[in-house]
């Protein structure tokens, strides 16, 4: 069963970058929409050093080397688990988008979704410049894929590799949140499309667009409303869990005395508080150990302690000036 399982998260988050390298392919590089990431990266490069390749094409080298440098890095400064996490995007992904920027049909399908309504030369570019609705639609279409793939990603317990190696060192040896890492790393990708690249301006107003969009669908399909969860479980086996919640996921839990309703019967109840990546985990870990087992999981507004977020004493300007004059 835990084999069975391990495919099945595999694939999933195979597809997720299939559909990942999809919407940057088809929808992001045609018309230059940098949304941030290694492709954004790519794109800004292909602008400059196109010319001197085959097809122009270098989106898919660009995404390929860095791939595999900052997975390096994950490797060396991360965490080796990290890296193991990002094997299968950072093998699937650069071949994937590869394949969609370099066979004819995708190239075609790629050209008639960004040049819709537009007159093209003999070398294939445009003659007049392309109409605002083309980058929005792309923008949005591709942001949808994008957070799509993402989120598959992350819901078959892998990650997407490349920045978030990054975000990932970053965090390591920072006190600064993952989520501010990762909006000034794809906010200096896009601004500097916009001054790189020549009347990128709108193309990149688009980028953001399309980063917002993915972010939405990340929120909707996998992180949901809430970021941590606490999962309440009656099972004879609970010795097992707590110790899978320990040792593996590295969580406390607490074993509370409890009295059946019904019967008078006495129950033990474990209660474990987790982060939302470790959910898929733990809920299938349950069923493994205990399919019969009574379980409720509660999305918590904020959780404060050991291995959570610092509590922290925010006091209101007022307070701060009450406690001073009485200091004073």
């Amino acid at each position: 069963i835990k084999l069975h399982r391990q495919i099945i998260n595999i694939l999933i988050v195979i597809l997720g970058n299939i559909l990942l390298a999809f919407g940057t392919a088809i929808f992001l590089t045609k018309l230059n929409i940098v949304a941030g990431g290694l492709s954004g990266i790519g794109i800004i490069l292909q602008y400059f050093f196109g010319k001197y390749f085959v097809g122009g094409q270098v989106v898919d080298i660009v995404v390929l080397v860095l791939t595999w440098v900052l997975w390096v890095i994950g490797f060396f400064f991360v965490s080796k688990e990290f890296a193991i996490k990002t094997l299968v995007s950072s093998i699937v992904y650069p071949i994937a988008l590869s394949l969609f920027l370099r066979i004819p049909i995708f190239i075609e399908v790629s050209e008639t979704i960004a040049y819709y309504g537009v007159s093209l030369n003999e070398s294939g570019t445009p003659e007049s410049i392309v109409p605002i609705g083309n980058l929005l639609l792309c923008g949005v279409f591709g942001g949808v894929f994008v957070g799509g793939g993402v989120a598959l990603c992350f819901l078959g317990g892998g990650s997407t590799g490349g920045v978030d190696v990054l975000i990932a060192l970053i965090a390591k040896h920072t006190p600064i949140k993952e989520s501010v890492i990762s909006f000034v790393l794809d906010g200096t990708v896009i601004i500097l499309s916009m001054f790189l690249i020549k009347d990128n301006v709108v193309p990149s107003l688009c980028g953001i667009i399309s980063a917002f969009v993915s972010a939405l669908l990340i929120e909707f399909v996998y992180v949901g409303s809430q970021s941590s969860y606490q999962v309440d479980i009656i099972s004879e086996h609970y010795q097992e869990i707590s110790d899978y919640a320990q040792n593996v996921l590295e969580r406390g839990a607490t074993i509370i005395h409890a009295e059946g309703g019904y019967k008078g019967e006495e129950r033990i109840i474990l209660r474990i508080v987790f982060d939302k990546q470790q959910y898929r985990r733990l809920k299938n870990y349950i069923a493994q150990v205990d399919p019969k087992a009574f379980v409720t999981f509660t999305q918590t507004n904020a959780v404060y302690g050991e291995g959570f977020k610092k509590n922290k004493n925010n006091e209101s300007i007022e307070e701060k000036i009450i406690k001073r004059t009485k200091k004073d």
